[in-house]
């Protein structure tokens, strides 16, 4: 309660008690209706082989959630390292508290409610409990090893692609039916309720990563690791072939730098390769591609710019921390702005190149794309330029990027209005009249005219830059 830092965060700690408490309210109404719900819906079904079915599905999807989301309670440790207490008991201090996670939560408040209701109506109370015991002990084994996992990729980067390839290979045989892993799990769940020994196994799984996680930061969490090894371990490059551009292709190479050396700012790239499968949502269902196709074109403008729009609403406020140094260096305000720009432009063609594997399900979707991709690089990447120098607010880089609300102001509430709005005022009056492929091509038309024109409009952001820098300077230095 003394902490400065608290007291400062108050209201983004409010808030995201107020969304646990919420999350976990609406976890326990699913608990409680899951097993009324599945007799409506599958009246014909077992209930609770639907759950077992599903519960692989779901403990995969928590992982993929987890491993972006869940934070690693390593940093936590290094205010108590200096104090006369042993580190291991530092250490389990820090991993036993890592447990009141509302991903854990989430699990419990899901299926205790069903292990009574439903397993424990079924077959007896020890049968509730004991497969209640087996979905905690899944819950937590899951929660130490995303821990285990994630400290380990600093280590082993490649260890992540090998966590992929297996989840997409048992992905890919249950597709093709060669392996079904709702009947796998199904038969794993089940058969704690027949034989409850069996739910010894995720208990021990559970103590294993523990264990795991133990010994791993004992051995290597030490106050110069936590302040430098971060530093060493990321390797981001030098990036000389981006010197052959001059001065904009060296300030493009820190801008990379920079995105890879940090965890936040690596994250708004990660996340543009994850929702660049974005359309597969769309693209399989046959009422969009027969009666809602307009809606391709917000999906393009997300497919294409999701790079431009996560990192571009934040231009200004990734530099925060360093300035004035940016008002004073050598560089011209306008190649710091077509620096920016050009490197939101490679990552749009590259996300555009990718997007053209969708012509699988149709030539029409890479005309929504294309569209898409010229009114991001000629439209939308001067709006979200544009709407950065709007009291922008400060970002600490070393900080985590889960759950972290720094620089979230006004800005970024009305950056979605014009970037996802706009294309559709020079497509929909044409696409209503019945020329939808000439609204699509009015489209491509405006963002190909502001692209000619990206010389006019930089300087145009860098004159909006020039009078507003002091007072941006000043709003950093304040906060």
């Amino acid at each position: 309660m003394r902490s400065p830092i608290w007291a400062k965060n108050m209201l983004a700690n409010l808030f995201l008690a107020f969304a646990a408490i919420m999350i976990c309210s609406y976890m326990l109404i699913l608990g409680i209706s899951l097993k009324p719900l599945l007799y409506k819906f599958f009246p014909d079904e077992d209930p609770i082989q639907l759950v077992n079915g599903a519960l692989i599905y779901y403990f995969f999807f928590e992982f993929t959630i987890r491993f972006f989301l869940q934070n690693v309670p390593v940093l936590s440790i290094q205010p108590y390292l200096h104090l006369p207490i042993k580190k291991g008991s530092i250490i389990h201090f820090m991993l036993r508290k890592s447990q009141l996670s509302v991903f854990n939560l989430m699990a419990i408040f899901t299926f205790t409610p069903f292990a009574i209701m439903g397993v424990g109506s079924e077959y007896g109370a020890l049968a509730g409990f004991v497969w209640w015991l087996t979905i905690v002990g899944v819950a937590m084994t899951i929660h130490f090893a995303t821990i285990f996992f994630k400290k380990k990729l600093n280590d082993m980067p490649n260890l992540l692609v090998g966590l992929w390839a297996v989840f997409l290979g048992l992905g890919a045989l249950d597709y093709f039916e060669i392996v079904s892993l709702s009947s796998v799990s199904d038969m794993l769940f089940g058969a704690v309720i027949g034989q409850p020994a069996f739910a010894a196994v995720p208990i021990v799984l559970w103590l294993v990563f523990y264990r795991l996680n133990h010994g791993y930061l004992f051995n290597n969490t030490y106050p110069e690791e936590l302040a430098t090894k971060k530093e060493q371990a990321k390797i981001s490059g030098d990036f000389a072939f981006l010197k052959r551009f001059g001065r904009i292709g060296e300030l493009i190479a820190l801008d990379l730098k920079l995105i890879l050396r940090h965890k936040r700012p690596r994250n708004t790239l990660v996340m543009g390769g994850f929702l660049l499968f974005y359309g597969l949502i769309f693209y399989t269902q046959d009422t969009y591609m027969e009666k809602f196709d307009h809606m391709f074109l917000f999906v393009g403008i997300f497919i294409t710019g999701i790079f431009l729009i996560q990192h571009g609403q934040f231009l200004l406020s990734w530099e925060s921390s360093y300035f004035d140094f940016v008002l004073v260096r050598k560089t011209t305000f306008k190649e710091f702005f077509e620096a920016k720009y050009y490197m939101f432009v490679a990552f749009a063609t590259i996300a555009f190149v990718v997007s053209l594997g969708y012509a699988y399900f149709g030539w029409r979707i890479v005309l929504f794309n294309l569209a898409a991709y010229f009114f991001n690089i000629g439209v939308n990447a001067f709006i979200i330029m544009r709407l950065s120098m709007m009291s922008p607010k400060k970002i600490d880089l070393n900080k985590r990027a889960a759950f972290n609300y720094e620089g979230v102001g006004a800005a970024q509430f009305i950056i979605a209005i014009p970037v996802l709005l706009l294309p559709y005022l020079f497509y929909v009056p044409l696409a209503i009249a019945g020329y939808a492929n000439m609204g699509l091509v009015l489209t491509a038309v405006v963002g190909l005219i502001g692209f000619l024109l990206r010389d006019k409009l930089l300087d145009w952001l860098t004159k909006e830059f020039t009078k507003k820098r002091h007072e941006i300077a000043a709003g950093f230095r304040a906060q």
